[in-house]
C-alpha cells in the first residue's frame, strides 16, 4: 500500500504493480481535487530522473532563470523550463498508474503498526493488510513518524513555503523564472514562475522561522511590484489563490525504511517533483520485488536507500551545504558574489554533475573565500 497520491507516491505505486505487485494507492482527496502547489520544473531534471515532458499539461515553456541577488545583480542562466497544470499532470500519471493495475482507494490512513506478515493499515473507515506500506504522504510523514521512524534527517531545515497565483494582463508571458535570494526569504529562496497568458505564482520558501511565512510573502509582493514597476501596471496585480506547504529541499533523508515500511518523497527528505518521482519509483520497485520474495524485513527493503544514495545522495549533501553556507551570509555578501559570478562564463549545459563543476570552479575564482563556509556545511550535512 502507498499512502498518498503525491508525484513520488504516484510512481511508487505505478512501480510496484508494473512489478507484479497487488498495489492500494490511498488518498484523502482521490477522485476530487488534489492540494498540491508545486507546477514548475526544469527539464534537465526531468530527463535525469528517466521522465519525459509532455504537452498534455505544459501551460508555459521558460528559457531558463533570473537569480536575482537583494543588491538586484542578475545572473541569466539557460535552463529550459515548463509551468504545468498541476490537475492534468496529477489526472495522466494517475491514469497510468490504474492502468498498471494500482487500485486507487480514497481515505486517510491513521496508523501503520506490524501485524500479521507486515502491517495493519489503519484508516477512516477499515482496517487493511499490506506486505509493505510507503509513506508518500508529505513533509510531515505522519505514517513513518507514527511507528517511531525519523524520516527527515534534519526536519529543522524543511523550508515552509507560501505561494500566491496572481492575475496581471501579460505577466505570465515572460520566459525567465525569477529568484530572489537573501533575507527577501531567509534560508533560501523567493521565487516568481511565469504561467502563461495573464497568470504567474509568487512565493517564498523560508527556513528557520516556523510554518507561517505569509508575512514574508506579503512583503515578496509589494517588492516584486516595485521591481516590475516599469514593466506593468502593477496596481491591477490581483491575488488569486494562496497555497502553503513545505520543502525539504535541506532535510536530507533520515530512517526511511523499517520492517515492511518505507518513505519516500517530501516524507524522506527527497525533495523536488522530478526527483520525488524517480525517489518513488525505486521504492514501489523494490517493496514489490521484496514482497515477492517472501522478505520485507528492513534489511530487505534497504536496497531501496543504497539505490538513492548511489543517484542521488552526493547531489541532495550538496544541495543542502550550498543552501547552508547561502544562509549564513549577509546581503552584501550575496551582492558581491553574485557581482564575482556574473563576470564568470558559466556553462551549465551537460550533467547535473557537469553543471555543479562549472559553478563551483566559478565559485572558486570570483570569491574564493565562500569555500571553507561550503566544505564545512558539506561536512555537517
Amino acid at each position: 500500500m502507498v499512502v498518498g497520491a503525491s508525484p513520488s507516491g504516484i510512481a511508487a505505486a505505478a512501480s510496484a504493480a508494473r512489478n507484479g505487485a497487488e498495489t492500494i494507492l490511498l488518498d484523502r482527496h482521490m477522485g476530487g481535487e488534489f492540494d498540491h502547489p508545486a507546477n514548475t520544473f526544469f527539464d534537465g531534471m526531468f530527463s535525469r530522473s528517466g521522465l519525459t515532458v509532455e504537452g498534455d499539461y505544459v501551460l508555459h515553456d521558460l528559457d531558463g532563470m533570473h537569480i536575482i541577488s537583494p543588491g538586484g545583480c542578475c545572473l541569466s542562466i539557460p535552463a529550459p523550463g515548463r509551468f504545468i497544470d498541476r490537475a492534468r499532470f496529477d489526472a495522466l500519471y494517475l491514469e497510468r498508474a490504474e492502468m498498471a493495475g494500482t487500485e486507487l482507494l480514497r481515505g486517510t490512513a491513521r496508523s501503520a503498526p506490524l501485524g500479521g506478515s507486515g502491517r495493519r493499515v489503519e484508516t477512516d473507515s477499515c482496517e487493511i493488510e499490506a506486505r509493505v506500506v510507503i509513506d508518500a504522504s508529505g513533509v510531515d510523514g505522519a505514517i513513518a513518524r507514527g511507528v517511531g521512524l525519523e524520516p527527515l534527517k534534519h526536519p529543522e531545515d524543511v523550508a515552509w513555503a507560501a505561494e500566491a497565483v496572481v492575475e496581471l494582463p501579460g505577466i505570465g508571458e515572460e520566459k525567465y523564472f525569477e529568484y530572489f535570494v537573501g533575507s527577501i526569504s531567509p534560508g533560501w529562496k523567493a521565487t516568481f514562475s511565469p504561467g502563461g497568458g495573464d497568470r504567474a505564482t509568487l512565493g517564498v520558501f523560508v527556513r528557520g522561522h516556523g510554518r507561517d511565512v505569509r508575512p514574508f510573502l506579503d512583503r515578496f509582493v509589494k517588492i516584486f511590484k516595485q521591481h516590475k514597476f516599469a514593466d506593468y501596471d502593477v496596481g491591477e496585480m490581483k491575488i488569486v489563490s494562496i497555497n502553503r506547504g513545505g520543502d525539504a529541499i535541506a532535510a536530507l533523508p533520515g530512517e526511511i525504511v523499517s520492517d515492511s515500511l518505507m518513505a519516500t518523497g517530501a516524507a524522506a527528505g527527497m525533495s523536488g517533483m522530478a526527483y520525488a518521482m524517480r525517489s518513488g519509483t525505486i521504492a514501489g520497485e523494490v517493496a514489490a520485488l521484496a514482497a515477492a520474495s517472501g522478505d520485507v524485513s528492513k534489511r530487505s527493503l534497504s536496497a531501496y536507500v543504497q539505490r538513492w544514495n548511489r543517484e542521488f545522495g552526493l547531489e541532495y549533501r550538496m544541495g543542502r551545504a550550498s543552501l547552508l553556507t547561502l544562509g549564513r551570509m549577509a546581503d552584501e555578501e550575496i551582492d558581491r558574489l553574485a557581482a564575482g559570478l556574473a563576470k564568470r562564463d558559466l556553462d551549465l549545459s551537460g550533467s547535473f554533475f557537469r553543471k555543479g563543476l562549472s559553478a563551483g570552479i566559478a565559485l572558486a575564482r570570483s570569491r574564493p573565500g565562500t569555500i571553507p563556509p561550503l566544505i564545512q556545511s558539506l561536512a555537517e550535512g
